[in-house]
């Protein structure tokens, strides 16, 4: 299993969820924080701030007994070559923690009742632990149905674009509550495992499917939103820049659409991971015209809906294809118990040293099985060459030179010999001039003598 997975399942077994951790009470840089980010709205917000800063002093007790399990955890063998890591990770819990906080903004002449606003500090794992403090994210719930959800990011050397997200959002096992009626947007938990599906395969691999399988077009939606060149400016401020040569993924997602078909709404969440001190204005804007646009979408039947996009509040259940056809899903927890479970029923399995898979990579490396006989450049050369004569080594044929050749039909004579085996000629006597007349009377007379027999049987033929 790669570092990362085992990574990811060492997280997954903590059920760290960050939202235990909110408190009333803020600290003077979480206000600081909600002043920079109401700033922008002071004009418009009706009611009371509603403002949860991240606190270790609500569940200190429970924080500490999620360490002491995590150490012992880590006292496994399969965690010895990211123990260090892992650690590293445990000692940042209590910073994201702290950074966190969130407001709910009442608000009036806008497309949504409240607009949320929330830090989210992540803890990335890139071969080392890295630590994140600069996301944020604006969201809200627009009063329209936009039938489809749609993703928005930047894949490496490409324009960012927006794509159709078939099936369901790796929320990586949360499930909402259908029990509560709080709205979806005021839910952190659930908000927080939706910007977390951002960095999934799962979610990055759809982008990457629409930009590459579909050419960036032919969804209705998508369409409208890459038309809108005032929509489209906004958001490329809030890009991430996935071409630098710090950036942690070649494809990065940053906004979502969610439908939610029960309540005709629709939940906008839009996040910015710059550190400029205009990210809450840029981050903002994007969240605004992204609202406004989604009102204004070209609008799909409710079967197409249905059928193209499932209602993603329950995460990671059953994922649907455009024609309706139900695909099995498995968690990283269920696959990894599935691994376990062959390997213990196979305990024969064959086992590799070091040494023998150095030597199957040379092997494989110089492609030349051992015990396979092996030829020089000069014995090849030597094997075509016999090839050549029919795999016999015959020397090449050369005329002999103690012959000499009758001078009347160039018949070769051996020495001693004084006349022409064949015309009788003596050697070295030139032919004369009579005899080439009577040779060339003789030809002349065998020639007629042909032509009549040839004649004779034509005639006979046609009597």
């Amino acid at each position: 299993m790669s570092e990362s997975k085992l990574f990811d399942m060492f997280i997954n077994s903590l059920n760290f969820d960050i939202s235990e951790y909110l408190v009333e009470e803020l600290t003077e840089l979480q206000k600081e924080v909600i002043d920079d980010a109401t700033f922008i709205l002071k004009d418009n917000i009706i009611g009371e701030l509603k403002a949860l800063g991240g606190s270790i002093k609500k569940n200190e007790e429970k924080f500490n007994e999620l360490l002491n399990k995590a150490n012992k955890e880590l006292e496994r063998e399969k965690y010895k070559d990211i123990k260090k890591d892992l650690k590293d990770y445990l000692k940042k819990l209590s910073e994201m923690i702290i950074k966190t906080c969130t407001v709910i903004i009442p608000v009036k002449e806008l497309p949504w009742m409240d607009v949320i606003f929330c830090t989210m500090p992540t803890l990335v794992y890139d071969g080392k632990v890295q630590f994140y403090d600069n996301q944020i994210a604006y969201y809200g719930e627009v009063k329209c149905f936009t039938g489809r959800t749609t993703i928005y990011g930047k894949i490496k050397g490409e324009e960012p674009l927006f794509a159709p997200l078939m099936g369901n959002l790796d929320l990586g096992g949360f499930k909402i509550d259908e029990t509560k009626s709080i709205p979806k947007a005021h839910n952190f938990p659930y908000i927080n495992a939706i910007i977390k599906s951002f960095d999934s395969p799962l979610t990055k691999n759809q982008l990457a499917k629409y930009h590459e399988g579909y050419q960036r077009h032919g969804d209705p939606i998508c369409d409208f939103f890459m038309k809108d060149s005032e929509l489209m400016s906004s958001m490329k401020k809030i890009s991430p820049d996935v071409d630098s040569e710090q950036a942690i993924s070649d494809i990065n997602v940053c906004s979502i659409i969610i439908p939610l078909p029960a309540d005709k709404k629709s939940l906008v969440v839009v996040t910015n991971q710059s550190s400029e001190n205009t990210k809450y204005e840029e981050c903002f804007e994007a969240l605004l015209k992204l609202s406004a646009a989604s009102c204004n979408v070209p609008s799909i039947s409710m079967d197409e809906a249905t059928a193209s996009v499932q209602d993603t509040s329950q995460g990671s259940g059953a994922i649907r294809t455009p024609g309706g056809q139900e695909l099995k899903v498995w968690t990283s927890e269920e696959l990894a118990q599935q691994a376990q479970q062959r390997l213990s029923s196979q305990p024969n399995l064959p086992t590799w040293t070091v040494d023998d898979l150095a030597k199957f990579s040379q092997e494989r490396g110089s492609g030349i099985p051992e015990g396979m006989e092996v030829w020089t450049e000069e014995q090849l050369q030597e094997l075509a060459k016999e090839r050549r004569g029919g795999a016999l080594n015959i020397p090449e044929w050369k005329p002999d030179e103690s012959l000499i050749e009758c001078s009347n039909c160039g018949y070769s004579l051996r020495p001693g010999w004084t006349t022409c085996p064949i015309c009788e000629t003596p050697v070295g006597e030139k032919p004369s001039e009579e005899s080439s007349e009577t040779k060339g009377i003789d030809e002349k007379e065998t020639i007629d003598n042909d032509s009549n027999q040839e004649a004779e049987k034509n005639e006979n033929k046609e009597s």
